[in-house]
């Protein structure tokens, strides 16, 4: 199976990687004229490629052939993580990204033991490099999109966008197979940290219209959370056939 690879830009038959991509594929991968590998646009379409010119700052390819990326999912998630510590984030990204979500926006909560760092530009880096190759790795031609960490408030505001948005709560009784999502393109998965939410947060969570869903009986890790979370509701919405 060819190696993927995002491309930087293309134009009719012709397709360019530059940067880091071009770096990997000259230092590491070793790549010469006239190998093919596959390139994504991060639109949703691949493209098999052979290598014509080739050196560390640009690397331009020919267009062989052009298909429809079939792992990208036709509904649109968002995963609302809770700032959970330590590298928690990093592998809740990379399952994500893999589950098929369009995009994970971390907040912070009321009980969240880790907080917005000072070196928010350099972590948000490493989940979007984490994000990209759990992409490649799972097939996808898009890596999901890490969103700016969100105030509870920002938070509250910024799932007003979406058509539905799933409250995963350890005290709900109701069950994800009994929501609706007909005509609801656009799904949010809400999900707590270490500490869960404060009885102000999932008060003011139901009163913007989010939904309150149980993952069953028992009380689970955030990261087993957010991955269950997102497994579940991928399969409801038809995406894991």
């Amino acid at each position: 199976m060819a190696h993927r690879y995002f491309l930087t830009d293309i134009n009719g038959n012709t397709a360019t990687v530059t940067g880091s991509e071009a770096v990997h594929l000259c230092r590491v991968m070793r790549i010469k004229q006239g190998d093919t590998v596959i390139l994504c646009d991060t639109a949703g379409f691949d493209y098999t490629a052979c290598a014509k010119d080739v050196n560390e700052k640009v690397i331009t390819f020919e267009i062989i052939e052009k298909t429809k990326n079939e792992a990208e999912p036709n509904k649109s998630l968002t995963v609302y993580m809770a700032l959970p510590k330590s590298d928690k984030l990093e592998f809740i990204v990379q399952k994500a990204c893999e589950l098929g979500a369009k995009k994970l926006v971390p907040f912070v909560s009321e009980f969240c033991v880790a907080q917005k760092s000072k070196k928010e530009d350099s972590k948000k880096q490493r989940l979007e490099k984490i994000s990209a190759e759990a992409a490649k790795q799972c097939g996808r031609s898009c890596p999901m999109e890490i969103g700016d960490t969100l105030t509870f408030r920002q938070l509250l505001q910024d799932m007003q966008k979406n058509d539905v948005n799933l409250f995963f709560y350890e005290h709900a009784d109701m069950p994800l197979n009994r929501v609706d999502f007909a005509g609801r393109d656009n799904i949010s998965v809400i999900i707590g940290s270490e500490g869960g939410f404060s009885e102000r947060e999932c008060a003011q969570l139901s009163e913007n219209g989010a939904v309150t869903i149980s993952l069953g009986k028992r009380i689970l890790r955030c990261e087993t959370a957010a991955v269950s979370a997102v497994t579940l509701t991928m399969y409801i919405l038809g995406e894991m056939e």
